[in-house]
């Protein structure tokens, strides 16, 4: 039996590769004895799914045989990690779109849409385009987006990949969780960060730039509105921001939506009411100017 790569979650659609596997602590596994029951020898974390499983849950709620799925799977197993995250080394890979040899990068980037403004970089090894990570000054991790897409053992197109140690569920895309400037009056939040790159972009074109734009754009980066970003979000809507949350028009999507509006988190929304477009080819559709009053347009109150 083919060997399957068990860090695509078969849970969550669209299918990530977003599963980390842990041990069970030896002082679970002899409590659970205690109780008189074997209890699983592991378990996982799933970034996508925003939620723990043990080995029978998870086998029950994808719909697979257990014992096969022990049998055929490579599980790369990890340390549980505690709420934070950690400050990195900048990879000497990742080189500004600047460079001559970020041309492929820079081709695809434009092939978006998109101009190159925004925090981008390139990839040498991977090929992709770098979205970094920050809390406060710290870099703390990135995705990168291949330019080319992949496909992995199973057969899954594999389109972006996530730098080692990076806790998404813990992070914004275009946001180190610092003090906004003062002409920022809401946030926008996307699920990717092309998207957020593309509304922030037509927005500084609309308002006249940067300095006078009163929205600020952030990605959750697929992890699917975690407890944490709810919560810092709701903080920012307390403080009396705007906060549009402006996820794909898909089943993702949707319960992304219903997360943020169900904890409270935000105060609007906006889809592109095109299940086949996102907000990065309503862009290309559209071009920047006409997008930006489409944006607006789309944000509605809860």
């Amino acid at each position: 039996m083919a060997q399957r790569d068990n860090r695509w979650c078969l849970i969550c659609q669209p299918r990530n590769r977003t599963l980390y596997w842990h041990a069970t602590e030896p002082e679970k596994m002899e409590a659970a004895r205690a109780k008189g029951y074997e209890p699983d020898p592991f378990w996982c974390y799933c970034n996508k799914c925003d939620r723990a499983y043990s080995l029978t849950q998870y086998c029950e709620t994808a719909g697979i045989d257990k014992d096969e799925f022990i049998g055929a799977g490579d599980f790369y197993f990890v340390e549980a990690q505690p709420n934070e995250v950690s400050a990195m080394a900048w990879p000497a890979r990742f080189i500004p779109l600047s460079d001559p040899r970020a041309i492929k990068g820079v081709e695809y980037i434009k092939s978006r849409g998109l101009n190159l403004d925004g925090d981008m970089y390139y990839d040498l090894d991977q090929e992709g385009i770098v979205f970094p990570y920050y809390l406060e000054n710290h870099f703390c991790g990135a995705q990168v987006r291949f330019v080319e897409q992949r496909v992995n053992e199973d057969g899954d197109v594999w389109k972006i990949t996530t730098l080692p140690g990076t806790r998404l569920g813990l992070l914004f895309y275009g946001w180190n969780q610092g003090k906004f400037l003062a002409q920022v009056k809401g946030v926008i939040v996307t699920e990717g960060a092309f998207n957020a790159i593309a509304i922030q972009q037509a927005l500084n074109q609309a308002y006249g730039g940067v300095s006078h734009c009163p929205w600020r754009l952030i990605a959750c980066s697929g992890s699917g509105a975690t407890e944490l970003q709810r919560e810092t979000l709701k903080e920012l809507k307390d403080r009396g921001l705007k906060v549009v949350v402006a996820p794909d028009t898909d089943e993702a999507g949707i319960k992304m939506y219903q997360k943020f509006a169900e904890s409270g988190s935000i105060t609007h929304y906006a889809f592109t009411n095109d299940s086949e477009k996102d907000w990065n080819d309503m862009l290309k559709q559209l071009g920047h100017t006409e997008f930006a009053k489409f944006v607006i347009k789309s944000i509605i109150p809860i």
